[in-house]
């Protein structure tokens, strides 16, 4: 399991991507825990999302330990990404039920 920090904005995308690349390459299921984050901008849901890409075409799985909540949450509805919701991205961002 890979538990993210608090902060995860720009300023730690780059820290972040070279973790998650390493966790990816290393390991066939990778399950991350945003609970923690507190803080966060675009660059977070930018790289999750690539790295799901990586993790399909490499035949690997990531995921979310639970769904998300709190900041995150809140950063994907105001970015739109709850709007039209498709199935994958639905059970991977909150486990099939979208929150309220």
């Amino acid at each position: 399991m890979m538990k993210l920090p608090e902060s995860m904005t720009v300023r730690n995308s780059k820290k972040f991507h070279k973790d998650l690349t390493y966790a990816l390459n290393n390991s066939e299921d990778l399950t991350l825990d945003v609970s923690s984050v507190v803080e966060t901008d675009i660059s977070l849901i930018q790289t999750i999302y690539a790295a799901r890409y990586y993790a399909e075409i490499h035949s690997k799985t990531i995921r979310l330990d639970k769904p998300a909540g709190g900041a995150v949450a809140a950063l994907l509805a105001r970015g739109g990404f709850t709007t039209d919701l498709d199935p994958a991205d639905s059970d991977f961002w909150f486990h099939g039920d979208l929150p309220q």
